[in-house]
């Protein structure tokens, strides 16, 4: 089965659909592979696979996985860059995959994104001030006095000085150059925001400055952000919910914390495992998956993680899990959700030898 008929649902808190900006239904993106004397296509890449999901107005969705389970893959096709070949991407209600072009040049301007690579992201033959305001001169009409003025408030707003807006992208550093592709990202005071791994390519220590800036601005702004990332930590710390995708497939969806604290998916497990805990809070055990990522060309049938999966059976080759409500605003598609033990427990509340043979669902643990 599949999770055509399970969309995801809003988490609780008060909200409602009415607060949902971005709704993704039934989502499919799928590359094709040519080959022979007349180029034919022979194969798909199916790079999006059946994925469902909501972004509600004012939050921060993390999106994670491995590299190649879709996630760009998803957020370039919310900004059109790549074309689905079935589903739906409502935003605000339209269907953009429908959308005129006139109302396609709307929603670009409530849609914006922050590129992963700050070095490629920005034209080496423009200077800041042109980057900033190039959206506003193909978008907005203002006067120049007032373009002026936006983007000089654009640059105090993310710790930079006014003086670098007459310099190029070659003057500046990686974490320079991602708080100019912030702002360019602002200067049409979107609505929706995809921050496509935006501080992968950063140092550390910048890493946090991007990310407590991209926090105040999202608040100050009331800014939906899609922030994918495959650094765990990174997203714990940034996100409100957290989606998980495999091999094309949307496998786990919870709040943050919920997440983290007691994820039911075997492969959220082993990235949480994989994640590094600078606070050492928790009891880290490495989960070591076996076998190699199938190729999207071929998926497996049935459950996609199942040829890695420590608690797979014959079910998971026959039929495919839904995306389901294990427990209120808690998602997974597993059909052993409920009986998978959390692999972390606070310190001095550990599991005894007897019950993790009761268990019988622990995977093989490596120190």
């Amino acid at each position: 089965m599949s999770n055509t008929s399970n969309p995801v649902q809003v988490p609780p808190s008060g909200t409602s659909y009415n607060d949902v900006l971005v709704d993704i239904r039934n989502l499919k993106t799928f590359f094709p592979i040519r080959s022979g004397f007349l180029n034919r296509k022979t194969e798909w890449v199916k790079a999006v696979n059946d994925v469902s999901l909501q972004i509600l107005r004012g939050e921060k969705f993390g999106l994670v996985g491995e590299s190649g389970c879709g996630k760009s893959s998803l957020a370039r096709s919310i900004l059109r860059l790549d074309t689905p070949q079935a589903g739906e991407i409502r935003f605000e209600g339209e269907n953009i995959l429908k959308a005129s072009a006139k109302s396609l040049r709307a929603i670009r301007r409530d849609v914006q994104t922050i590129f992963q690579d700050p070095h490629g992201s920005l034209d080496p033959r423009m200077n800041v001030r042109s980057i900033i305001s190039e959206g506003l001169a193909v978008q907005d009409k203002m006067a120049r006095g007032e373009r002026r003025e936006l983007v000089e408030h654009l640059i105090d707003r993310v710790g930079l000085r006014r003086e670098h807006l007459d310099r190029y992208p070659h003057e500046f550093s990686g974490g320079q150059r991602q708080r100019i592709g912030i702002a360019r990202a602002l200067a049409l005071k979107p609505k929706f925001i995809v921050a496509d791994e935006p501080v992968s390519a950063l140092d550390l220590s910048v890493q946090s400055q991007v990310l407590n800036l991209l926090t105040e601005l999202q608040k100050e702004f009331g800014l939906a952000i899609l922030f994918v990332a495959h650094d765990l930590s990174v997203v714990e710390y940034f996100s409100d919910r957290v989606g998980v995708m495999y091999l094309g497939k949307l496998v786990e969806l919870a709040d943050a914390r919920e997440l983290y604290a007691d994820a039911r998916m075997p492969y959220t497990l082993a990235l949480l495992s994989a994640a590094p805990d600078a606070t050492n809070s928790r009891k880290r055990e490495r989960i070591v998956l076996k076998g190699e990522v199938p190729s999207p060309l071929n998926p497996p049938s049935g459950c996609p993680f199942r040829t890695r999966c420590w608690m797979a059976r014959d079910i998971c080759a026959q039929q495919e899990p839904e995306l389901r409500e294990i427990k209120p605003f808690h998602w997974a598609a597993c059909h052993f959700a409920e009986k998978l033990e959390p692999w972390h427990r606070p310190r001095g509340n550990q599991p005894t030898t007897q019950e993790t043979s009761e268990a019988g669902v622990r995977p093989d643990r490596q120190p």
